[in-house]
Protein backbone atom coordinates (compact mmCIF):
# COMPACT_ATOMS: atom_id res chain seq x y z
CA UNK A 1 0.00 0.00 0.00
CA UNK A 2 1.14 3.71 -0.58
CA UNK A 3 -0.05 6.47 1.16
CA UNK A 4 0.00 10.00 0.30
CA UNK A 5 -0.28 11.13 4.01
CA UNK A 6 -1.05 10.31 7.52
CA UNK A 7 -4.69 10.59 7.18
CA UNK A 8 -4.88 8.08 4.21
CA UNK A 9 -2.57 5.80 6.24
CA UNK A 10 -4.79 6.25 8.87
CA UNK A 11 -8.05 5.45 6.58
CA UNK A 12 -6.35 1.56 6.06
CA UNK A 13 -6.09 1.25 9.96
CA UNK A 14 -8.90 -0.90 10.96
CA UNK A 15 -9.37 -1.64 14.55
CA UNK A 16 -11.14 -5.09 15.34
CA UNK A 17 -11.37 -6.90 18.66
CA UNK A 18 -8.49 -9.04 20.50
CA UNK A 19 -9.30 -12.58 19.56
CA UNK A 20 -7.55 -15.85 21.50
CA UNK A 21 -5.63 -16.45 18.01
CA UNK A 22 -4.16 -13.24 18.65
CA UNK A 23 -2.00 -13.90 21.62
CA UNK A 24 1.14 -13.99 20.02
CA UNK A 25 1.02 -11.27 17.82
CA UNK A 26 0.08 -9.25 20.86
CA UNK A 27 2.49 -10.24 23.02
CA UNK A 28 5.13 -9.47 20.01
CA UNK A 29 3.65 -5.88 19.85
CA UNK A 30 4.24 -5.22 23.79
CA UNK A 31 6.93 -6.68 23.66
CA UNK A 32 8.89 -5.05 20.80
CA UNK A 33 7.08 -1.33 21.59
CA UNK A 34 8.07 -2.02 25.66
CA UNK A 35 11.82 -3.27 24.66
CA UNK A 36 12.70 -0.36 22.14
CA UNK A 37 10.43 2.65 23.16
CA UNK A 38 10.93 2.25 27.14
CA UNK A 39 14.91 1.88 27.17
CA UNK A 40 15.33 5.62 27.26
CA UNK A 41 13.48 5.75 30.22
CA UNK A 42 14.24 2.02 31.82
CA UNK A 43 16.96 -0.04 32.72
CA UNK A 44 18.08 -3.25 30.82
CA UNK A 45 16.41 -5.49 34.28
CA UNK A 46 13.18 -3.53 34.41
CA UNK A 47 12.96 -4.03 30.34
CA UNK A 48 13.42 -7.87 30.90
CA UNK A 49 11.29 -8.21 34.15
CA UNK A 50 8.22 -6.53 31.90
CA UNK A 51 9.19 -8.45 28.73
CA UNK A 52 9.19 -11.75 31.37
CA UNK A 53 5.53 -10.65 32.70
CA UNK A 54 3.84 -10.29 29.32
CA UNK A 55 5.23 -14.30 28.40
CA UNK A 56 3.60 -15.34 31.72
CA UNK A 57 0.22 -17.11 31.10
CA UNK A 58 -1.68 -14.67 32.96
CA UNK A 59 -1.29 -11.90 30.55
CA UNK A 60 -3.61 -13.36 27.78
CA UNK A 61 -6.37 -12.79 31.22
CA UNK A 62 -5.31 -9.41 31.74
CA UNK A 63 -6.31 -8.85 28.05
CA UNK A 64 -9.52 -10.54 28.18
CA UNK A 65 -10.36 -8.32 30.87
CA UNK A 66 -9.48 -5.49 29.20
CA UNK A 67 -11.80 -5.30 25.92
CA UNK A 68 -8.74 -5.14 24.00
CA UNK A 69 -8.70 -3.91 20.41
CA UNK A 70 -6.09 -4.37 18.03
CA UNK A 71 -5.14 -1.94 15.07
CA UNK A 72 -4.68 -3.87 11.82
CA UNK A 73 -2.52 -2.58 8.34
CA UNK A 74 -2.00 -4.94 5.75
CA UNK A 75 -3.60 -8.00 7.64
CA UNK A 76 -0.99 -7.61 10.99
CA UNK A 77 -1.33 -6.24 14.12
CA UNK A 78 0.29 -3.12 14.67
CA UNK A 79 -0.86 -1.63 18.00
CA UNK A 80 -3.47 -2.81 20.65
CA UNK A 81 -5.44 -0.53 23.25
CA UNK A 82 -8.30 -1.55 25.98
CA UNK A 83 -10.26 -0.17 28.84
CA UNK A 84 -11.39 -2.14 31.96
CA UNK A 85 -13.66 -0.03 34.92
CA UNK A 86 -11.55 1.45 37.36
CA UNK A 87 -13.90 1.52 40.13
CA UNK A 88 -17.23 -0.27 41.58
CA UNK A 89 -19.18 2.58 40.94
CA UNK A 90 -19.41 2.58 37.12
CA UNK A 91 -18.14 6.29 36.46
CA UNK A 92 -14.54 5.90 36.10
CA UNK A 93 -13.04 3.57 33.18
CA UNK A 94 -9.01 2.37 33.03
CA UNK A 95 -7.62 2.96 29.80
CA UNK A 96 -5.09 -0.38 29.68
CA UNK A 97 -2.94 -1.48 27.00
CA UNK A 98 -1.75 1.00 24.57
CA UNK A 99 1.05 -0.24 22.74
CA UNK A 100 2.05 0.55 19.49
CA UNK A 101 4.88 -1.50 17.00
CA UNK A 102 7.80 1.50 16.95
CA UNK A 103 7.96 1.59 13.44
CA UNK A 104 4.62 3.09 12.97
CA UNK A 105 4.67 5.43 16.13
CA UNK A 106 3.75 8.97 15.39
CA UNK A 107 1.29 7.73 13.03
CA UNK A 108 -1.64 8.36 14.83
CA UNK A 109 -2.42 5.20 15.61
CA UNK A 110 -2.36 5.29 19.40
CA UNK A 111 -4.39 7.99 19.69
CA UNK A 112 -7.23 6.10 17.10
CA UNK A 113 -7.06 3.46 20.28
CA UNK A 114 -7.06 5.95 23.15
CA UNK A 115 -10.36 7.27 21.80
CA UNK A 116 -11.73 3.78 20.44
CA UNK A 117 -11.37 2.68 23.78
CA UNK A 118 -12.66 5.85 25.51
CA UNK A 119 -15.85 5.52 23.22
CA UNK A 120 -16.19 2.04 24.26
CA UNK A 121 -15.84 3.17 28.04
CA UNK A 122 -18.52 5.60 27.41
CA UNK A 123 -21.25 3.44 25.37
CA UNK A 124 -20.74 1.07 28.55
CA UNK A 125 -21.73 4.09 31.00
CA UNK A 126 -18.02 5.56 32.13
CA UNK A 127 -17.25 9.35 31.91
CA UNK A 128 -13.70 9.47 33.19
CA UNK A 129 -10.68 8.19 32.65
CA UNK A 130 -7.89 6.87 34.41
CA UNK A 131 -4.30 5.32 33.27
CA UNK A 132 -0.80 4.07 34.69
CA UNK A 133 1.25 4.89 31.99
CA UNK A 134 5.15 3.59 32.02
CA UNK A 135 6.85 6.45 32.33
CA UNK A 136 7.80 6.59 28.56
CA UNK A 137 4.31 6.85 27.66
CA UNK A 138 3.18 10.23 29.81
CA UNK A 139 3.99 12.67 27.18
CA UNK A 140 1.65 10.57 24.99
CA UNK A 141 -1.31 10.84 27.47
CA UNK A 142 -0.54 14.39 28.31
CA UNK A 143 -1.06 14.52 24.29
CA UNK A 144 -4.01 12.92 24.84
CA UNK A 145 -5.43 15.47 27.65
CA UNK A 146 -4.34 13.40 30.68
CA UNK A 147 -2.92 14.61 33.48
CA UNK A 148 -0.62 13.33 36.77
CA UNK A 149 -2.36 12.62 39.65
CA UNK A 150 0.36 11.02 41.29
CA UNK A 151 3.30 8.78 40.59
CA UNK A 152 4.16 5.20 41.96
CA UNK A 153 5.54 1.47 40.66
CA UNK A 154 4.41 -1.41 38.75
CA UNK A 155 5.26 -4.68 40.73
CA UNK A 156 6.38 -7.36 38.31
CA UNK A 157 6.47 -10.71 39.08
CA UNK A 158 10.12 -10.95 39.50
CA UNK A 159 10.31 -8.59 41.77
CA UNK A 160 11.31 -5.54 40.26
CA UNK A 161 9.29 -1.90 40.11
CA UNK A 162 8.76 -0.26 37.59
CA UNK A 163 8.21 3.23 37.68
CA UNK A 164 4.64 4.62 36.79
CA UNK A 165 2.54 7.44 36.51
CA UNK A 166 -1.22 7.67 37.65
CA UNK A 167 -3.26 9.76 35.03
CA UNK A 168 -6.71 11.29 35.21
CA UNK A 169 -8.46 12.40 32.20
CA UNK A 170 -11.20 14.95 33.46
CA UNK A 171 -14.59 14.44 31.83
CA UNK A 172 -16.45 16.94 29.77
CA UNK A 173 -18.23 18.54 32.42
CA UNK A 174 -15.10 18.39 34.50
CA UNK A 175 -12.99 20.75 32.01
CA UNK A 176 -15.93 22.98 31.76
CA UNK A 177 -15.98 23.85 35.51
CA UNK A 178 -12.23 24.18 34.98
CA UNK A 179 -12.51 26.82 32.00
CA UNK A 180 -14.82 28.77 33.88
CA UNK A 181 -13.11 28.99 37.27
CA UNK A 182 -10.62 30.31 34.65
CA UNK A 183 -12.78 33.51 33.44
CA UNK A 184 -11.84 36.71 34.32
CA UNK A 185 -13.64 38.33 37.72
CA UNK A 186 -13.22 41.14 39.31
CA UNK A 187 -10.94 42.09 42.11
CA UNK A 188 -12.81 44.70 44.96
CA UNK A 189 -9.69 46.06 46.10
CA UNK A 190 -8.65 48.19 43.18
CA UNK A 191 -11.22 47.41 40.97
CA UNK A 192 -8.87 45.80 37.86
CA UNK A 193 -9.57 42.23 36.91
CA UNK A 194 -7.77 39.35 37.32
CA UNK A 195 -7.63 35.61 35.82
Amino acid sequence: MEFQNKSDFLAAVTLRPATIDDLSSIRYVHMTSFRILAAEHHSENEIQARVEDILRTEYFEEILEADLYCAIVDNEIVGTGGWCPADDNGATARIRKIFVRPLFTGCGIGRLLVEAAEERARRAGFNEFTTRANINSVAFFEHMNFEISSYGVMPTRSGVDLPVAFMRKRSAVQLQEQMQKRKLTPVSRDGWWSH
